[in-house]
């Protein structure tokens, strides 16, 4: 795609990411945080990332303006869990539905599995048509739905369980 690019997370892409996540807190159930993040929280985030692992975290430009982030990072605390993570990947809604969003998490994915990931997980808040479609055309599956996990503008909501398995590298 022309004029898109896709670079490793660095310090000057955290106040974008802080701004368009703290949208997704603000005015979706998306994400289950509540309280919006500040730039020092987030510049702490950005520190369990690195482009060397299987936790990393890419960010995507359009004509130079900040569009979104995609990023892996543990899946569960214990140890055996190293070959599983989870995916995230959030992209400013003047850019969903041209595919931003698709090139991003199918990179991101590339990169972290030449470090022994064999699984990938993405729990996405129902209903979300767009981010359902988005991981089942990079070959996620609908494993499972959690239901009423989270509480949110007053409501409870159900989440869908979405795996994907990576080749064996």
């Amino acid at each position: 795609m022309k004029n898109f690019k896709i670079t490793n997370l660095s310090d000057k892409d955290i106040e974008g990411i802080n701004q368009l996540y703290n949208y997704y807190i603000n005015e979706t159930a998306f994400t289950f945080d509540i309280k919006e993040k500040n730039y020092e929280e987030k510049k702490e985030w950005a520190k369990t990332f690195s482009d060397e692992g299987p936790h990393q975290c890419l960010v995507a430009y359009y004509n130079n303006n900040f569009i979104g982030f995609a990023s892996s990072r543990t899946f569960r605390q214990k140890e055996a869990y190293f070959s599983s993570v989870e995916t995230s990947v959030y992209i400013d809604q003047a850019y969903i539905g041209n595919g931003y969003g698709r090139y991003l998490l199918s990179e991101l994915l590339k990169r972290i599995s030449k470090f022994g990931v064999l699984r990938a997980y993405a729990f996405i808040t129902k209903p979300n048509k767009m981010s359902e479609k988005l991981h089942n055309s990079i070959g996620f599956e609908t494993i499972g739905t959690l239901t009423k996990v989270g509480k949110k503008f007053d409501k409870y909501w159900d989440v869908g369980v979405f795996e994907l398995s990576l080749p064996i590298k």
